[in-house]
């Protein structure tokens, strides 16, 4: 009996073993026939250690954007919890209204952008840290959101270099384009999950319904800081891009992409562009707020 509970306690607390990056005890065995969906647990610890690498900078560019009066501080509602008051139906009239977006069905004139959606709109602008993700959060929607979203930007971009071929625009022009086409880093860098939170999300006025608790960083002269808004209201961004993908497939998504999204990332984030690049995405914009203004 004593052999035997012994045996036990040596096989439960026996040396752990090295298998990739995981610590796992000498006794585990290996999961068989693991189900698809199971995997996607180590793609959200990755995503959870990226978002850890972003954490500083977002600390430190709204701390410097709150001190040059750039961004207006949302009140935290106890603990770091933001827009605690707002509900789905809130958020859902936010989505839908005009000001928002142009979209009008010319079949259904009552049927908005998300429709009544309440659930996956809240989805969409909840982040993962509100409510520690019990309520529901927008990492799947964004998850779609920002691959559509990129997709939608790479498009353009051959949409315009092959625009500049036909009209036989300037060399330089061209190359900008090629150069920027030659690698799809490129467009993750200017499409970034934080410049869409800078630039865009604020443009959008996300930080008035979505809900997120911030982070805390302990400055050494000013004491607490809190941070992580421009990371937040990004995925926020690429949520609700997925969450109308979802609802109104992907024609509808990329016009929003074109008339909310594109011209605010070219603006901010391509300084050497051409002019051909602004006047393009201009165009576009325009040509998508029309559409929407006239969906079936």
């Amino acid at each position: 009996m004593w052999r035997s509970g012994h045996s036990i306690l040596q096989s439960k607390f026996s040396p752990a073993r090295v298998v990739g990056c995981v610590r796992v005890a000498q006794n585990a065995r290996p999961l068989q026939h693991k189900a698809p969906w199971l995997l996607s647990n180590n793609a959200r610890s990755f995503s959870s250690f990226l978002s850890q690498q972003w954490a500083a900078a977002n600390v430190r560019e709204q701390r410097g954007a709150l001190e040059n009066n750039q961004i207006s501080p949302v009140m935290p509602g106890g603990g770091g919890a933001f827009n605690s008051h707002i509900q789905p139906s809130d958020m859902l009239s936010f989505v839908n209204s005009a000001s928002f977006c142009s979209y009008q069905s010319k079949s259904n004139p009552s049927k908005a952008l998300l429709g009544s959606e309440e659930t996956l709109v809240s989805h969409a602008l909840t982040h993962e840290s509100w409510m520690h993700g019990m309520q529901g959060h927008n990492r799947r929607l964004a998850f779609i959101g920002r691959r559509a979203l990129k997709t939608y930007l790479s498009l353009f971009f051959f949409d315009i270099l092959e625009h500049a071929r036909r009209t036989n625009s300037s060399v330089s022009d061209v190359e900008y384009l090629q150069n920027l086409l030659s690698s799809q880093q490129h467009v993750d860098d200017i499409a970034s999950t934080h410049h869409l939170g800078d630039r865009v999300g604020r443009e959008l006025g996300l930080e008035k319904v979505m809900r997120w608790h911030s982070t805390v960083r302990m400055d050494p002269v000013s004491g607490p800081q809190e941070g992580g808004l421009f990371k937040v209201r990004g995925s926020c961004v690429e949520g609700l891009i997925g969450a109308i993908y979802h609802y109104k497939g992907a024609q509808v998504a990329q016009q929003f992409f074109l008339s909310r999204v594109l011209l605010p990332l070219t603006e901010a984030y391509m300084p050497k562009a051409p002019p051909l690049v602004r006047e393009r995405a201009a165009l576009a914009s325009r040509e998508a707020s029309d559409a929407l203004a006239q969906s079936p």
